[in-house]
């Protein structure tokens, strides 16, 4: 075993090998994402109820600096000691052992969902003589939206299995409805990504984005898919307005009712994990993933320098934009009469202090980039690097705009009765998509 390990390993260059362990990083792109849509989900409610959400806790440093709150953050921290140190508390007769455990499925499902996620486009570089070719997601399989239809439908396991060994019957009213919906919207959501995979011919994530960014983005050929699709995927992840497993008014808080402490934690850590991988899963099939519109991977390959230039320049805009808003927040806020407007008016100075040092900053990175556009070869290693750290970033961004379409769902729409949402599932969707299916075969045939 060894020696075919020694020989297996001599195969392929050093970098590929470094570059291939490194991708393994993605995996905890949905752990950030979770600490982000709880500030997002706080500030979102806050900006749709007319109130300014978290901005009490805070980290107090020197005395100059005040209580420093990074726009809600350090709420997320306290939340998470909070919850750290609870009592796990476990009624008398539930089903020990896998009451512990139903609340680590959702979890641990969500660290290998972005396995088969294309985060970049194939790296294509010369190294020692040799042409070296790297894929961007951690697992280029064939049957990669299959793998993640499979291990997003494990998550729900954790919710009936938590909900039937918690022995109650609220719990296990909500299992039954998360397993229910589930049930009900994968067919819709299976139907609806068909229409895809007629027009590109893959399950392969890579291929049905290389696809796009030649025929155009998923959401302009197959626009009624992507409204099913986005749908299901909501009403799969059980938020709001399809969170009639939770039904507090009905049972009193669903699936979780028995839990507590990290063990409530990781229910919500595992949907908010879910809601990332769903957002990059959307982005993937349908904004075109990675891509940028009218620029090729080969284009960025060749010019990305000029891009990460762009990106820079990008960065330095928003940044001034931050800092005249924080200009006149700060104007309006020596006027006020807040109890804490000493504590607020130095940790904006502390802000605007760090945000003046990073432009020169950025723009030295510009600056840079422009210089050694030149210098750089369109197959060397550095070329490819930039090229996936853009792609990356793009990817990320879509990713930013499908979690703010979760949080203003629920801010928004009214929670839909049981009746309604098995309505909505089996008579409107399902038919829906049956029938975009035949019509997307009908052109593609003719086509």
């Amino acid at each position: 075993m060894l020696e075919y390990f020694i020989t297996f390993t001599s195969q392929k260059p050093l970098v590929e090998w470094c570059i291939t362990v490194a991708k393994f990083a993605f995996i905890f792109i949905p752990l950030v994402f979770i600490a982000l849509m709880i500030t997002l989900e706080r500030r979102g409610a806050a900006f749709m109820q007319d109130r300014q959400g978290p901005n009490r806790t805070g980290i107090p440093l020197f005395s100059f600096l005040g209580h420093i709150r990074l726009f809600g953050l350090v709420q997320n921290g306290a939340d998470g000691l909070k919850l750290f140190t609870k009592e796990l508390f476990e009624p008398r007769k539930a089903h020990g052992f896998w009451f512990k455990f139903a609340p680590a499925i959702p979890f641990m499902v969500a660290f290998l969902s972005p396995a088969v996620i294309p985060w970049f486009g194939p790296m294509v570089f010369e190294w020692g003589g040799n042409l070296v070719q790297i894929s961007g997601s951690i697992l280029d399989l064939d049957i990669g939206v299959l793998w993640l239809f499979a291990f997003g439908s494990l998550s729900v396991y954790g919710t009936v299995l938590g909900s039937w060994a918690s022995n109650s019957k609220y719990s296990l009213l909500g299992g039954m409805r998360a397993g229910a919906m589930m049930i009900s919207y994968e067919v819709s959501m299976g139907l609806a990504l068909l229409g895809m995979y007629m027009l590109v011919g893959s399950f392969n994530l890579q291929n049905i984005v290389a696809w796009q960014e030649t025929h155009g983005w998923g959401i302009l050929v197959q626009p009624v898919a992507f409204i099913i699709f986005l749908v299901s995927l909501v009403a799969e992840t059980g938020r709001a307005p399809f969170d009639v497993a939770e039904g507090e008014s009905e049972l009193v808080a669903g699936f979780h009712t028995e839990f507590s402490g990290m063990r409530f934690a990781m229910f919500y850590m595992g949907e908010y994990a879910h809601i990332a991988i769903n957002s990059a899963l959307l982005a993937t099939l349908f904004l075109g993933g990675y891509s940028i519109p009218f620029v090729s991977t080969e284009y960025l390959r060749e010019h990305g320098a000029q891009a990460l230039a762009v990106v820079c320049g990008v960065f330095v805009v928003g940044i001034l934009l931050f800092l005249s808003l924080m200009y006149r927040y700060a104007k309006w806020y020596e006027k006020s009469k807040a109890s804490d407007r000493a504590i607020r008016l130095k940790e904006w100075t502390l802000y605007k202090v760090l945000g003046w040092l990073s432009v020169p900053a950025l723009l030295a990175t510009c600056g840079a980039s422009i210089y050694f556009a030149n210098i750089i070869n369109a197959e060397s290693l550095a070329a490819a690097l930039i090229a996936a750290a853009i792609q990356i970033l793009v990817l990320l961004l879509k990713m930013c705009i499908f979690c703010w379409l979760w949080i203003w769902f629920r801010w928004t729409l009214p929670r839909f009765r049981y009746d309604q949402v098995m309505h909505l599932g089996w008579i409107i969707l399902l038919n829906v998509a049956l029938a975009n299916l035949v019509i997307t075969a009908i052109v593609a045939k003719l086509m």
